[in-house]
């Protein structure tokens, strides 16, 4: 079969495929893609990327890990292969950006499957982004391409191509519901039983007891002074006396985890207003400081994050409480690192693809309320006031109150309020409200 991807004019460019996925797990369909663009292209920069259009997504850790894995496995026949970390991120925009520094005379081609140019629309300035790359589009089993979302791709300036391949019907999602190790490669199955990834596996020798625990991770947002804060709680007691670390608690008898988790908040917190979800399972064991392999003790953690408005809560000062800046949090005790930088980007995530904000915010506030917030956690760059603010009416769940406000010098601004009846139909959908 001849090359999908014509060669360059010029014959010093380097042809670079950039191809993101969830890998969770990489299987024997990625594998398929990997081989069928190695032959296609000079180099394939891989990565694996957190999608914000799925929920309760394994680790990004763990699957980078298997998606190079997989890569190690393929390299003796495919040494064009490349696993690329430094590309991951929830804005492709951002990973395109980050290839064109890297490799800055490569001709780009993004390659995305059939299952997500439905999502394209509502990608981070989807129209910036079309102009830097061509687009490569491969097809999944069972996913159709609709014509008017190449036709809107194409309006949109998109340099695209279909490709002349399909892989094998093995999905990553049939393996997470049915545990079937057949669509896996041996490297990738034995780390997913290593490591205590997805299901138990039914071969395993023995049950392990379990400690149950609730680590939550708890933000705000203090717009004054341009700062996104979590809460740390001091350890006073073994192990890791005298640490920092996320505020968490056993799970007691006959309590649920919602209990545990709202009762560990009351005892550091108090606040009205508060938003709070479950974020993930960890399972990894623990070995406590000091004890031997024979009294190893194993937790289960579930971690739970919470947004808060700052000038809403009152931290309890008698509890070793305090709020401290994210760029300045020490090393934290147990595995609260990596809980932490799980929960910082999935509030990253959902403030771009949900109405998260609302829930932290007064009943009525200014657009430039709402821009502040999203700025102090997101970053100054992440969106131009004035298309934030088109953006924000145009989708129409801000209802305009009829009233203003004046704050220092500037004009009286508009005052609004959160819909939640408008915002009902698109309560579903996939949407980039910045």
């Amino acid at each position: 079969m001849a090359s999908l991807i014509s060669p360059s004019t010029n014959t010093t460019m380097l042809r670079l495929a950039l191809f993101g996925t969830s890998a969770d797990p990489p299987t024997f369909a990625h594998q398929a893609i990997l081989e069928w663009l190695a032959q296609q292209f000079d180099q394939v920069a891989v990565w694996a990327a957190d999608n914000p259009f799925k929920q309760g997504q394994t680790p990004l850790l763990h699957r980078q890990a298997m998606l190079g894995l997989l890569i190690e496995h393929l390299q003796n026949q495919s040494s064009n292969l490349t696993l690329e970390p430094e590309l991951s991120d929830w804005r492709t925009l951002r990973t395109v950006e980050t290839a064109r520094q890297r490799w800055p005379k490569a001709d780009l081609t993004l390659v995305v499957g059939t299952d997500v140019i439905a999502t394209m629309l509502h990608w981070y300035q989807i129209q910036k982004l079309l102009p830097q790359v061509k687009l490569l589009i491969v097809a999944r089993p069972g996913v159709q391409l609709v014509e008017s979302d190449l036709t809107w791709l194409k309006s949109q300036g998109a340099r695209l191509t279909i490709a002349d391949f399909t892989g094998p019907e093995i999905s990553s999602t049939a393996y997470r519901q049915q545990g079937s190790t057949q669509g896996l490669i041996s490297a990738i199955a034995n780390y997913i039983q290593q490591e205590n990834l997805y299901a138990a596996n039914p071969s395993a020798p023995a049950l392990p007891s379990f400690r149950v625990g609730v680590d939550n991770v708890i933000f705000s947002v203090d717009t004054q002074r341009d700062r996104l804060l979590v809460l740390l709680v001091k350890r006073d007691q073994a192990p890791f006396l005298g640490e920092w670390c996320l505020p968490g608690t056993l799970v007691r008898q006959g309590e649920s985890l919602e209990a545990a988790a709202d009762r560990i908040l009351s005892e550091k917190i108090r606040v009205q207003n508060l938003y709070l979800e479950q974020l993930y399972t960890f399972s990894n064991p623990q070995i406590q400081p000091g004890k031997t392999p024979i009294t190893e003790e194993r937790y289960l953690s579930i971690s739970y994050f919470a947004l808060v408005r700052y000038e809403a809560v009152e931290l309890i000062r008698d509890r070793g409480s305090i709020w401290y800046p994210l760029e300045q949090v020490p090393t934290l005790a147990f595995n609260h690192q990596q809980i932490l930088a799980y929960g910082h980007q999935r509030l990253c995530s959902k403030l771009e693809y949900s109405p998260i904000a609302f829930e932290v915010l007064p009943e009525t506030f200014t657009l430039n309320d709402l821009y502040q917030l999203y700025s102090t956690v997101l970053g100054e760059d992440f969106a131009d006031y004035s298309n934030f603010r088109t953006r924000l009416l145009k989708l129409g769940f801000l209802q305009d109150t009829g009233q203003k406000v004046t704050r220092g010098a500037g004009r009286p601004a508009s005052l609004y309020r959160f819909d939640s009846e408008a915002f009902a139909p698109l309560k579903n959908k996939p949407l980039v409200f910045v």
